[in-house]
């Protein structure tokens, strides 16, 4: 048996059906990852091995040999995950000596070969994916400078009318937290498949549904063309209606790359409802945008007895030249090819 030829304790659908029936089984957790790792799926392997350790870590019981084992799995995936960037990279042409200084340092604290420099807000930017250093804390951005924002706000009222629309045939609104398949996951604090929160969404992994695109033009149209969207490989943008039920709290959390400001355009403010992102808290106004970084805490929640509505996405954070955005998007795309 070698690290990467392991030899599960039971097969994929045994190890499936026991985490089924307990999200902290270790033992099912390691023989989860054991065969993802002999079917070659070396980031998912690697998310389940990780997740024995952190089971271990909170006192669920497995062998002391056997959490050994997944910690060395861990280790050599990400010796292969960081050879294969580095390689993808270059095939970009983006070696050492071409990449932009926070670039390569984003590089280095994805490596796991420096840290993040200290910080001394109470709330720092906290991604749960991807950390690009050197961008100013921010909670809520200044919108004043940024053009682009009164061009959708002008075009509110109609977007409201296809929202109203949509509304109508809610079925297309699904449970903003989603569960996965591929990937070990929490209860994501509470919201699992919790429709009182819920979305439309207008993209899927950075593409356009062309189906709920035929749903709302105009709000696409408006979006697409105006906004300086976030356009990374398979992830973004985000373009999508936001429903929060009455009475409903989306607790705190954090996203997932905070090299993009996440924008609202308030569409249906029943009032009594607040965004709070890090110290500062914002009503939704009609017509207004709020820009934020997602990657500080925030947590929302509608007091009112009609529910919140407003259309979601986001935008590169202006600081980020356009050299820069190409090397991010070169990372991902090495990455996904992993």
């Amino acid at each position: 048996m070698t690290i990467e030829h392991p030899d599960p304790t039971f097969d994929e659908a045994e190890a499936d059906r026991r985490l089924t029936v307990d999200k902290r089984d270790a033992i099912a957790m390691l023989a989860k990852a054991d065969n993802r790792m002999r079917a070659g799926d070396h980031r998912a392997a690697n998310a389940y091995y990780g997740q024995v350790g952190r089971l271990a870590g909170e006192g669920a019981a497995i062998d002391r040999d056997e959490l050994l084992r997944a910690r060395d799995a861990c280790e050599w995936l990400a010796q292969r995950f960081r050879q294969s960037i580095v390689d993808g990279l270059a095939a970009e042409g983006i070696g050492p000596g071409d990449m932009h200084p926070r670039f390569a340092k984003s590089l280095a604290i994805m490596f796991g070969e420096r840290p993040r420099d200290p910080v001394h807000v109470r709330y720092p930017q906290m991604p749960n994916m991807y950390f690009y250093p050197g961008l100013p804390d921010v909670e809520f951005a200044d919108v004043s400078g940024m053009a682009w924002t009164r061009a959708i706000e002008r075009e509110t009222e109609t977007i409201l009318g296809e929202a109203q629309s949509l509304l109508k045939g809610a079925s297309d609104f699904r449970p903003y937290v989603k569960a996965a398949v591929d990937r070990p996951q929490g209860d994501v604090h509470g919201m699992l498949e919790d429709p009182s929160w819920s979305t439309l969404d207008l993209t899927e992994k950075g593409n356009p549904d062309e189906r709920k695109v035929a749903l709302a033009p105009h709000s696409w149209t408006t979006i697409s063309s105006e906004a300086p969207l976030c356009d990374i490989p398979n992830r973004a943008p985000s373009v999508m209606f936001s429903l929060l039920r009455a009475g409903a709290r989306i607790p705190p959390h954090t996203g997932m790359i905070n090299t993009r400001y996440v924008c609202h355009l308030p569409l249906i403010v029943p009032g009594d409802g607040v965004l709070r992102v890090g110290t500062s808290q914002r009503a939704w106004e009609q017509d207004k945008i709020l820009i934020f970084d997602d990657t500080v805490e925030h947590e929302a929640w509608n007091d009112a007895a009609i529910d919140r509505l407003v259309l979601i996405f986001d935008v590169w954070r202006p600081e980020i030249g356009e050299d820069e955005r190409e090397q991010i998007r070169a990372l991902f795309r090495a990455v996904d090819a992993y």
